[in-house]
Order: structure tokens, then sequence, then C-alpha cells
């Protein structure tokens, strides 16, 4: 049989295709008689290896491919950071792509990276075009953030659960009038949820919806923001406490603040989600409730040394959920403390 690949290996073994590369090249998480199956079936095939397959294999490879998100904002520098630090302490190669999913998923597969990481958000859907590849892509994939993919790994994050924990902290505090600054989403669930589990006071101007964002335009974004900010401290019933939903809402509305001489907390209290290193280096470092991107690190890190030193053959697709904790910095305050 002429130019008998891996793939067509695989088909005859009733195998995947990392576990007869695998088989191939000696390599562990292979049982014995599915390895002699495997060089059976090659020699039978006239299989002739590829060269620069056969060398990266030689060398031990250990590389996850990272499909960098479309996403505005400094929270996936820092996760792309922490990742190739980490993964280098443990003896691993992160490959990143800021290519369009599907370009990225075909530049992995044709340099032999059987592992990939995509960052999603809650509302993705994959692309015809992103399935289609996903078909050819012979390695395992792991879905981080949101969103979701037949046979692919998952590793959720539990936005509502973070929020609702940073309500029941501020009303722990004795705050009772909480607004939440952001999009609705699942964090703004967790707020509702929250502020009604508590019996708090709740005014719909209290959930301030923005149209504009800190990255996609700051005039605009703080025309939207002192406006809507202006209203709500104003009212008659302001709040004691600030929900910023992301980065993008902290950077606006702690220039807002600043404008208005508003100190934090003794003015008001702030917690905002993302938990950057840029948090923890205003005047008054924020408290966040989101998180952390060592967390975030490690169970990527660890389903990928757990998925590979698994036998193959015994696979199965693993969903795990992170559950935020909040990072108490010093944006907070106890009512009538003083």
């Amino acid at each position: 049989m002429a130019n008998v690949t891996i793939k067509d290996i695989a088909i005859a073994a009733g195998v995947s295709h990392p576990t007869v590369s695998k088989a191939l090249n000696n390599a562990p998480g292979v049982s014995d008689e599915t390895r002699r199956k495997i060089l059976k079936l090659a020699a039978q095939m006239n299989y002739t290896p590829n060269m620069a397959a056969k060398r990266l294999a030689n060398k031990g490879n250990r590389s996850i491919g990272f499909i960098w998100p479309k996403a505005e904002g400094i929270f996936f520098y820092h996760l792309a950071n922490a990742l190739q630090e980490e993964a280098g302490a443990r003896g691993i190669d992160v490959v990143a792509s800021m290519s369009d999913p599907v370009t990225a998923l075909r530049t992995f597969r044709e340099h032999f990276i059987d592992f990939v990481m995509c960052w999603f958000f809650p509302d993705w859907r994959p692309s015809l075009d992103f399935l289609k590849e996903r078909e050819r892509y012979p390695g395992q994939i792991v879905v981080v953030g949101g969103g979701s993919l037949e046979g692919a790994h998952q590793i959720a994050i539990d936005r509502k659960r973070a929020v609702y924990n940073a309500v029941t902290y501020l009303a722990g505090l004795g705050h009772r009038r909480i607004a939440f600054i952001g999009e609705e989403t699942d964090k703004s669930n967790g707020y509702l949820k929250g502020v009604f589990d508590a019996k708090l006071d709740f005014d719909p101007s209290y959930f301030v919806k923005l149209e504009t964002t800190y990255y996609g335009g700051f005039l605009a974004n703080h025309r939207e923001l002192s406006q809507k900010f202006a209203a709500l401290w104003d009212s008659p019933s302001r709040p004691t406490a600030l929900l910023l939903d992301s980065q993008d809402a902290a950077f606006g509305f702690i220039n807002i603040l600043r404008e208005w001489n508003i100190s934090i907390p003794r003015d008001v209290s702030v917690i905002g989600y993302d938990d950057i290193p840029e948090m923890s280096i205003y005047e008054v470092p924020l408290t966040t409730c989101g998180p952390t991107v060592r967390m975030v690190v490690d169970g990527i890190l660890d389903l990928y040394e757990t998925q590979m030193t698994e036998d193959a053959d015994h696979r199965k697709r693993v969903y795990r959920q992170i559950i935020p904790e909040l990072t108490l910095r010093e944006s907070t305050r106890e009512l009538n403390s003083e």
C-alpha cells in the first residue's frame, strides 16, 4: 500500500491517532497487546514513517497548542505568560496561535501538537468550518472558560457563584444597597440571586448595563460611565457598594471615582471580577471575586498531564469546574465600623 499514514493504521486497528503514534515510537500509555497489533499492521501495510514526525516524537514531545481568544483586555496576556512559565517548569512547551480558531487548529495538526487549549466565552458556538477541522484533528482539545464542543474536555468557570459570593460577602459587611455594573451574563445572574437570597434592597437602577467598553473607545466609554454613574450616585437610594463585572468596567469606573473625588472604601466599597496584578497596584488595592490566573493555569496543566499519562484507549471526556474564591484586598469596609 503506497503512502500509508498513521491515520490509515489507526483506522485499520480501530484506535486513535495518538495511540498509533505512541506504539510506533515505543512510548508509554499503550498496552502490550495493542502495541503488537499496531506494529504488525504497520509492517503489513508497508508503513514508512514521516521523518519530521519521527524526529518530533523522539524528542519526547510535550506540547500544548493555545488558541488565543479574540478578546480585549490583559487577563489573557497574564494567562499566556503564566501558562508559559508554569508549563516550562513542568517540561511542557506552549505554542500560541493568534490566528482564527480554524487556521490555528489546522496549524497545530500539521505540526503534530496533539493537545490544544481553546479559550471561548459562554455564548460561543463552533462554526461549521471549525467542526470540519476538528474532525481532521487527531489529538485532544480542552475548551476553557465557556462554551462546549462535542468530544472535547471542558474546564468551566462558575462565574455566577463568583459574583454571588461577592454579594454575600458585602451583605455580611452590612451593605444593603449594592449596584452591579456590566452586562447581562452569568455574572449578573449571580448578582441578582445574591441580592434576593440575602433580602437586600433592590432598585432597577442598581443594575447598570454598559453599551461601550474601555478598550473599544475610551471617550465614548468615559461619557457613558459618567452619565450613568451620576444618575446612580445622585439618587436618594445611593448604593454603598459596587460590583464591577470585568477589568474593562474596573478600569473605566476607577477613573470616574477619581474624578468625583470619591474615596474607596470610605465612600463606597468596590469589588472587581478579574483577578489580575493590576487590581493590586491601585492606590487602594481592589478586592476581586473571579478566579486567579494560577487557578486556571493549574487546571489546564493538571488535565494535560493526567491525559498524557493515561492509556489512550481508556481516555474519557473530562469536565471540570473552577470555583472562584474572593481575593480580599483593601477596597471594602464594614458599614458603621467607625
